[in-house]
């Protein structure tokens, strides 16, 4: 009878938003808003069809959510709700971010292996609540991090449910020497070989994350893979008052470099440009204005631009603005700067274009990609290069103004809806096979 009414009813995409779960309370970053896009546009384009899901580490299981955490006019991401089958006892009261994260873990740790060992007596357990034979998992958040990848699998085989996830990139095994130790490298590695083994589906955002995917699998690829653009429209973002100001900096006299701070990022090489500069005394110097989080690789970056009396007038670096002050100071910078050694994507890139502003970024292939030949491109170790090309532009600003018409008239953004719409059709062959 089961087999009978799953042939007739049609398959469900239960979306997995497990990040924004876990970052309630906490700030939006690129892959949280991801995940966001797309569940608000999914549900438009396939209401029908998609569900909601997080995966429960203690537990060991996916379980369905009725509401998705959102975030809140702060950028933090309030409280979501699951739906009544598994639902969680409640949060522990707050008794200070660091003993409550210790406890967190702690409790954790024991509740895995008590499930774990309950789980063994019965048999085993059924890892996904509510999952049908033919449904679809589409992981789109962080699939890497605290997943169990038993569970994952026995999702496929033994609920006989299919899976698709987005790669954002393949970094931490290409270059695990910009992320920190404690096995994160090689949890990684565990998590891009269940993609190669046991994804239906494997979805890349550019094409160099597609071959990076393909040159690991050397041939092992049991599912397929595709690319995707993710979206990178501005949205409200584009509605900051132009009359307004960001602390003490003036509309046209900076430029702007956005991204997590990090040693994969190549900030170092835009402070000792700035260094330099100064030093000369260049004429009409902008200021460096840098937008982004702490990450790793950055304390002693951040603390030298903090303690040098050479470019403390000239460097601006601020850990956290609001989306109405970003679109402020990309609307209002003279031109973007991103010179990362290596990228899966590129957003910022993609992101200043959308602005309508020119961008000197490295000649990493997903930034080329993402430049679309409005950006211009740099070996990311080329000094003398930055430093010529950024003197060019502020002592010839004809030639900025020349770029932005450029973009006017040939960039379009790929907005989320077109990306959403993109991903609905790749899940589609999926959604109509049978188990």
């Amino acid at each position: 009878m089961e087999d009978a009414h799953n042939r007739l009813r049609p398959n469900t995409v239960w979306m997995d938003v497990t990040t924004s779960w876990r970052s309630r309370g906490g700030a939006m970053n690129g892959t949280l808003r991801v995940e966001q896009s797309y569940a608000a546009a999914l549900a438009d384009i396939m209401p029908k069809t998609l569900r909601l899901c997080r995966y429960h580490t203690t537990r060991r299981r996916f379980i369905p959510v009725a509401t998705l955490p959102r975030p809140t006019r702060s950028g933090e991401v309030a409280r979501g709700r699951d739906e009544p089958v598994g639902a969680d006892s409640g949060r522990a009261p707050h008794i200070g971010r660091k003993i409550e994260r210790a406890v967190r873990i702690w409790r954790r740790s024991a509740a895995e292996n008590a499930f774990r060992w309950i789980d063994d007596l019965r048999g085993g357990q059924i890892p996904f609540v509510g999952g049908r034979a033919g449904d679809i998992l589409l992981l789109t958040g962080e699939n890497w991090s605290r997943y169990d990848f038993s569970v994952l699998r026995a999702v496929r085989q033994r609920c006989r449910m299919r899976i698709a996830a987005i790669c954002q990139d393949l970094i931490p095994v290409k270059y695990p020497q910009f992320f920190e130790a404690d096995g994160f490298a090689e949890r990684f590695a565990r998590y891009v070989d269940f993609l190669v083994n046991d994804v239906d589906l494997v979805i890349a955002i550019s094409d160099q994350t597609k071959k990076d995917i393909l040159h690991y699998a050397s041939g092992r690829l049991s599912g397929t893979v595709h690319t995707i653009r993710l979206g990178h429209d501005v949205g409200a973002r584009a509605s900051a008052d132009e009359s307004m100001t960001v602390g003490d900096i003036k509309a046209g006299q900076f430029v702007l470099s956005v991204s997590t701070i990090q040693s994969r990022k190549n900030f170092d090489l835009l402070y000792h440009l700035w260094r330099r500069m100064c030093d000369e005394n260049v004429a009409n110097l902008p200021k460096l204005v840098i937008v982004g989080r702490r990450g790793f690789g950055s304390k002693d970056l951040l603390w030298q631009i903090a303690h040098d009396p050479a470019v403390r007038d000239c460097i601006i670096v601020n850990h956290a603005v609001s989306d109405t002050d970003l679109a402020w100071l990309y609307r209002h910078c003279m031109f973007t700067l991103y010179p990362s050694f290596y990228e899966g994507f590129g957003l910022p890139v993609s992101e200043s274009l959308a602005y309508g502003k020119f961008c000197i970024a490295s000649n990493a292939p997903a930034l080329e990609e993402a430049g679309q030949g409005l950006a211009k491109h740099i070996d990311p170790l080329d000094f003398v290069a930055w430093r010529d090309t950024i003197l060019e532009l502020v002592h010839a600003p004809g030639k900025v103004v020349e770029a932005e018409r450029r973009i006017k008239e040939r960039y379009r953004p790929v907005t989320w809806h077109q990306s959403a719409q993109r991903l609905a059709e790749l899940l589609r062959p999926l959604c109509e096979a049978r188990s």
